[in-house]
This record gives C-alpha cells, structure tokens and sequence, in this order.
C-alpha cells in the first residue's frame, strides 16, 4: 500500500505531464535507482543453515539419554518460544544506466546489494552452550545446562543479517514499446560480487519484468518484479559465527525512480523564410475564392520537413529525431518568433492514388498535426497560438511524399 500511494501522489503532482512523456528509443541514456522487498520464497542452503544452527537445543533433543517425555516437553516447549527465530526476511537495492544500442534493446550496468535478516538470531555460540552442559556429571545436569543456555540465549537474541551481497551486474533490455511513455520491458543479466559480512565470492544471476512510465521527457517511474539467485563460491569458513554458504534465491517488488537523457545530437530545421500567402503554401490544387473582405496581407516563414523526418511512418508516433526537431523549433518559437502564431499543416499519402477528393488519411493527418502541437504545448508554446489542421491526402499528391509544415504567421505592421 506505501508504494501505491507512492504512485497516487507522483500522478497528483504532475496532472498533465503524462501525455507529454517520451519512452525509451535508440540512443537513450536511462539512469535509475530502485529498491524492494522480497517476496518470501527464501530457498537453499543459507536457509536451512539457518534452521539447523539457529534452532535451540538441537543436540540435547535427538540425544540417547534423555526419555520420550522429555524430548517431547523440550521440543515444543522451546519451539513455541523461539518460532520466529528462523523467519527471513530480504531486501534489494539497485542503481544503475541503461543505454539504448537499437530501437528495442538496450545493455545496463548496475550495482545491487542484496541482505537476508534473520528476525530473531541467537547471540551466543551454540558451541559454548555445549561446551558448558559437557561439563555436568549425569546426564540430568547435562540437559539442564543445555536448556539454562537456551533460555540466556533467547532472552539476548537479536536481529540480525545473515547475508549482504554486493555485486555488479550486467542486463540486456528489450522493450516493448520504443517511443512511448507506457514502457514495458523485460531484462536479464548476471555479475559477480562479494559478501560483506563473512566473506567469500558471489555470483548473481536474475531475470526481471518491468514498466517504466515517463512522466515527461527527463523524470519517470519504475516497477519491477524480478527473480534472482545468489550463490556462494570461493568460500573460506569463519572460525566462529553462523558459516553462510550455499545459494540464495528469492523474488522481489521493486519500486523506483529514473532520469532519462538523449545522447543525439539535436537537429537544428532549416528554416524556410520568404514571403508567400496562403494560397501557396496550400497548393495550385486550391481554387482562388472571390470574397469582398479585403484580404489582411501577412508574412510567412516556414518549417518544412518530409514526414519520415517527424514520425514512426506510417503511424503518429514522434520518433527521437522528431522529437529533437520540434524542442528546435520551439526553442525558436519562444525565442526569436515570440509575436508569430503556428499553423501546423499536414499531408499524408493517399491510400488510392489519383482519385480525385480521396480522404482516406484525413484523420490521420489530423493526429499527426495534434500530436505535434502537444510536443510544442510541453515545450512551453502558448496554446492559442498553435492552430491544428490538415491537407487530408486528397491536397498532395506529389510523388506520394507525405509532408510536415509549420507556419509561421505575423501581421504587417
């Protein structure tokens, strides 16, 4: 519940932004840092070492010389006050980069640390334990001794870690959808790294499933569900204290936050400037209309791209190189054309060629004109300057190339 409420007040805070986010695409720097909790399916031999030597009495209780009475009151009497002391708990931190090398994959380098906690460990040896019940004369003081130790022993145990493992880790990413701010994903990978606490060398090796949201072009959010393993190797046993070997295998909720960054360099458009009406930067398809208003003459500059330079053809979707366009144009719009208002004019390819009046693309054109003036919006462009429209593909038909124009509209003075 802490993490979706987390989430609730990240989405209260930015109210709009989420329409204007960019998701991951080629030349992408992704940073991030996440943690979690794991899920409770704590399995291997750390496991069971724990059970073995963090239960109490265990010699006296599979001991000949004591009766079935005895064994049983001890075993149930002790069990019922230590039962916590074998429950585990984990928790994973991570940081770490992704770099997108292709539209959908990417590689990442990330350092994570993974503890085990035991909720109540015993803090004394229990070799010290046997050693004083060694001492008594009959076997009735010996299991005394055993029990008087166990009883110190609960009364004085505390929390503790039973593995901290730090390593670095290398993922492959592939993502599900490149270029959008709802960003599934999965990733796996592997590294090595050390334990903290007793020593010895460690592997890692995990599998995640992920979504990032991005809330705007910089900031995003990240949940995970990931599968790991960690075991042991190049194991030295300590001299005294719990011996931590074997393999730890768990799975964790991870919740984070993330910057992402572009590595591309912006392309700065060509600007065309000239002045022309409007009749010709429609086209000679246009019939002249006869009006009795006079017509308020204006100066026009223009942006012209082909629409491949803007989209993911033939869809609506701002690809990267789009994207660093239109910042371009923005950046000049609140810049050196503060007093121009924006057309933004669409032509797409028709679906049947030379039909006169075809506008199978109309809504299309549409989309692809809304869609740039919401990048324009997001770049601080006031939005009663920007005006949607669309050729439709029944206005362009000049070798089948679908165009973008933004124009740009200031009255003589």
């Amino acid at each position: 519940m802490k993490f979706i409420s987390i989430f609730i007040g990240i989405i209260s805070f930015f109210p709009t932004s989420f329409a204007f986010g960019q998701g991951f695409d080629r030349g992408k720097l992704i940073l991030y840092g996440t943690g979690g909790l794991g899920l409770g399916n704590n399995s291997g031999r750390i496991e069971k070492s724990v059970e073995n030597t963090n239960f109490p009495n265990y010699l006296a209780l599979n001991s000949p010389y004591t009766d079935n009475l005895t064994i049983f009151s001890n075993f149930y009497a002790l069990n019922a006050m230590v039962k916590d002391r074998t429950e585990l708990s984990s928790r994973l931190g991570e940081l770490g980069f992704e770099y997108g090398l292709f539209r959908y994959f990417g590689i990442g380098f990330s350092v994570s640390n993974q503890i085990i906690t035991a909720s109540h460990f015993r803090a004394i040896d229990e070799r010290q334990i046997i050693i004083y019940s060694l001492t008594a004369l009959d076997n009735t003081t010996l299991l005394s001794r055993l029990n008087q130790g166990d009883f110190y022993d609960f009364a004085v145990q505390k929390r503790r870690d039973v593995l901290n493992s730090t390593s670095g880790d290398l993922s492959l990413f592939f993502h599900f959808l490149p270029n959008d701010p709802f960003d599934p994903y999965i990733r796996v990978g592997g590294g090595s790294g050390f334990e903290r606490l007793f020593g010895g060398t460690t592997n890692r090796v995990f599998g995640a499933l992920g979504v990032r949201y991005h809330i705007n072009d910089l900031f995003f959010i990240n949940a995970e569900i990931e599968h790991a393993n960690v075991y042991m190797v190049k194991y030295e046993a300590p001299n005294s204290g719990h011996r931590n070997k074997g393999n730890y295998e768990e799975s964790f909720f991870k919740f984070g936050l993330g910057l992402s960054f572009t590595l591309h360099g912006q392309t700065n458009p060509e600007i065309e400037s000239k002045p022309v009406n409007v009749l010709e930067s429609v086209g000679s398809e246009v019939p002249p209309q006869q009006t009795k208003e006079p017509v308020v003459e204006t100066k026009l500059e223009r942006f012209v791209f082909l629409a491949s330079e803007i989209f993911d053809l033939p869809s609506s979707r701002i690809h990267l190189e789009g994207r660093a366009r239109l910042d371009a144009i923005s950046r000049s719009l609140e810049n050196e054309y503060k007093d121009y208002d924006v057309q933004v004019i669409t032509y797409t390819t028709p679906f049947k060629e030379d039909v006169p009046g075809n506008y199978d693309n109309y809504d299309l054109g549409f989309e692809r004109s809304q869609a740039i003036s919401r990048v324009l919006r997001e770049k601080g462009v006031n939005s009663r300057r920007i005006i949607d429209s669309t050729q439709g593909s029944a206005m362009y038909n000049v070798d089948s190339k679908e165009k973008v124009v933004i124009e740009l509209r200031k009255k003589n003075k």
